[in-house]
C-alpha cells in the first residue's frame, strides 16, 4: 500500500484532555489522555504525519447553509486526511466523511456531587421509613399478644411501655410464669436486642464518620432536581441535547429543553483547568470524561446509568487512500487494551496535580455540633413538656378529688352533728 507522504490530522485541543504542541524541532509532544492515544495512533503511521489545530471547540456541526463545522468540516473540505479527537459516528457525518473502524464505544452519563443528609432529626434517617414502620407496628402487635397473655393482670399502656423499652435495652418488668409464653418472650427480647444492637452500631458509624450521602441516580431524579432548583450542563454542540429533547419520555424532554433554554453549556476548557463540579450542577458528558475528572472524588458521583451509547472512530476524508492500514492501526491498539490503561494512568496523574494544588485549600471537617443532635434534644424537650402537662393535669384531678372527698366528708359531718343535735331536742 502506498501511504502519502505526510498524514494530515486535524485536532481540537482539550486542556489535560487532549493537549498537543509543537516544539521547535518540528516534533510534538501529546499529553491527555486521548492525545496519548493520538500518538501511538499517528507514531505507528509509516508515512510521518503532521498536525493542524482546529480551534472551534464544535467537533463538527452542519449550520443552515449546509456547512459543516470542526473538525468534521476540515476533513470533508480536504483540508486534513483525519480527524481524530472524540469523534462520534453519527449519520449525519457519514454523508461528508467516512469513518473508520470504531476504536471505542463513549457511554455518555452524568456526574453531580452527593447530598448529605441534612436536618435536625439525622439520626431518625439512619432507618428508612420502612424499616421504622415495621419496628413500631411489631411493637405494637407484641404489646396487644403480651397484654392478652397477661389476661388483664397488667394495663395496656404499661404493657406497651415495658415492650417499647425492650427495644431500647431495657429488661421487662412483666410477670409470665408460664413456660410456653416464657418462650415466645424470649423470641421477642432476642429480636429486640438484634434492632437494638443494629441502631446502635449504625448511629455509633454515624458520629465517627461524616453522615451518609444521597446521590441523583437516574434520570427522573434530574427532572426532579431541575425543577427543584438544580442546574444540567451538557455540550453546546454535542448529540445529546437533540436526543433529550426529541425524546418521547417527558423528563427527558424536560431536561433537554431546560439545558437549551437557559444555555447551560459546557465550559469545557475551564473545567479541565481546574475549576470543579459546583454543588447542585449536573454534568452530561462522556463517561470516560467524567471518570477523568471526578473517578476519584468521594463527593462526586458519576452515574453507572447511560443516556445513550455511540461508537467513537477516526473521521477520514471520502479520498483518503488508506482507511485499511490505519483500521489495522486501531485494531491492534485495542487489542492491546491501551485504551484502559491510558485513561487509569492519567486520570490518577490528573488527580494528583490537583490534590497537590487544593492540600492548602482542604479544611479540617467538622466536629460533631449541637445541631447535629438538636432532633435528640428537642424529642427530649417535647417529652419533658408533656410529662409536665400530664403531671400537672394529674396533680389538678387529684387535688380536685381531694378537695370533693374533703367536702363530701365535711358534709356528713355537719349532717351527723345536725341529726344528733335533732335527736337531743
Amino acid at each position: 500500500m502506498k501511504y502519502p507522504k505526510k498524514l494530515i490530522a486535524a485536532v481540537t485541543r482539550y486542556p489535560r484532555v487532549l493537549e498537543v504542541t509543537q516544539v521547535a524541532d518540528g516534533r510534538y509532544e501529546f499529553r491527555g489522555i486521548y492525545a496519548k492515544y493520538m500518538e501511538i495512533v499517528l507514531s505507528a503511521w509509516k508515512g510521518g504525519y503532521q498536525i493542524k489545530f482546529c480551534e472551534d471547540e464544535d467537533l463538527g456541526t452542519k449550520d443552515k447553509n449546509g456547512t459543516w463545522s470542526g473538525q468534521i468540516g476540515m476533513v470533508s473540505k480536504g483540508e486534513a486526511d483525519i480527524g481524530m479527537s472524540l469523534i462520534g459516528i453519527l449519520k449525519q457525518r457519514a454523508e461528508v466523511v467516512d469513518f473508520s473502524t470504531a476504536y471505542s464505544m463513549e457511554a455518555v452519563a452524568f456526574a453531580s456531587y452527593k447530598t448529605s443528609l441534612e436536618g435536625m432529626f439525622q439520626f431518625l434517617q439512619l432507618f428508612d421509613v420502612a424499616t421504622w414502620i415495621w419496628i413500631f407496628v411489631t411493637i405494637v402487635i407484641l404489646s396487644v399478644v403480651t397484654f392478652l397473655i397477661l389476661r388483664g393482670k397488667e394495663t395496656f399502656p404499661f404493657v406497651f411501655f415495658n415492650t417499647f423499652s425492650n427495644v431500647l435495652g431495657k429488661s421487662s418488668h412483666l410477670r409470665v410464669r408460664k413456660f410456653k409464653w416464657k418462650l415466645f418472650l424470649a423470641v421477642w427480647f432476642l429480636c429486640a436486642f438484634v434492632i437494638s444492637s443494629s441502631y446502635s452500631a449504625v448511629l455509633l458509624s454515624f458520629l465517627t464518620l461524616s453522615p451518609p450521602s444521597r446521590a441523583v441516580t437516574t434520570l427522573k431524579d434530574i427532572a426532579e432536581a431541575i425543577r427543584s432548583g438544580h442546574r444540567a450542563f451538557s455540550g453546546k454542540h454535542t448529540f445529546t441535547i437533540p436526543f433529550l429533547i426529541n425524546s418521547e419520555d417527558e423528563d427527558l424532554k424536560f431536561i433537554g429543553t431546560s439545558i437549551r433554554r437557559n444555555e447551560w453549556y459546557h465550559d469545557w476548557k475551564a473545567t479541565f483547568a481546574g475549576r470543579m463540579l459546583r454543588p447542585g450542577d449536573i454534568y452530561f458528558s462522556s463517561r470516560n470524561i467524567l471518570r477523568l475528572l471526578y473517578g476519584n472524588s468521594e463527593s462526586i458521583h458519576v452515574s453507572p446509568n447511560v443516556l445513550f451509547v455511540v461508537p467513537i472512530a477516526v473521521a477520514m476524508n471520502k479520498n483518503f487512500c488508506c482507511a485499511s492500514d490505519l483500521n489495522e492501526i486501531l485494531l491492534r491498539i485495542a487489542a492491546a487494551g491501551l485504551e484502559g490503561k491510558i485513561l487509569k494512568d492519567e486520570s490518577y496523574k490528573f488527580w494528583l496535580e490537583n490534590f497537590s494544588n487544593s492540600m492548602k485549600n482542604i479544611e479540617k471537617s467538622p466536629t460533631l455540633s449541637v445541631h447535629d443532635l438538636s432532633g435528640a434534644f428537642i424529642i427530649l424537650l417535647v417529652g419533658l413538656i408533656l410529662s409536665l402537662l400530664v403531671f400537672s393535669g394529674e396533680a389538678f384531678y387529684g387535688s380536685r378529688n381531694r378537695k370533693k372527698k374533703q367536702s363530701k366528708i365535711r358534709k356528713k359531718k355537719l349532717m351527723k352533728i345536725s341529726t344528733a343535735l335533732k335527736t337531743q331536742n
